[in-house]
């Protein structure tokens, strides 16, 4: 199930993403006009822990992952109700 969390400054984090559909959200984003402008790139990137921030104009979004709790997203609340609505 999807949990929906309100942090500060006025952005969301949606919690309990599965690894599918958070590969999907990526990648369609990406595809859609999003710019990655960071990704974690340790030893042990996408295989116990990841990150990405996509940037479109003044808009940021946060990806991570583990392989314990699986995608969450950071982002404001209009992305993230958007977001929502696609998972």
């Amino acid at each position: 199930m999807l949990l929906l969390n309100k942090l500060l400054g006025g952005l969301l984090k949606i919690d309990n993403i599965s690894t599918n559909d958070f590969n999907k959200l990526l990648s369609t984003l990406l595809k859609s006009g999003w710019h990655k402008t960071y990704e974690y790139d340790e030893f042990d990137a996408w295989i116990d822990y990841g990150k990405v921030v996509l940037k479109k104009g003044t808009e940021e979004i946060v990806f991570e992952w583990d392989n314990w709790s699986e995608g969450s997203i950071d982002a404001s609340e209009e992305i993230i109700l958007s977001i929502k609505e696609t998972l």
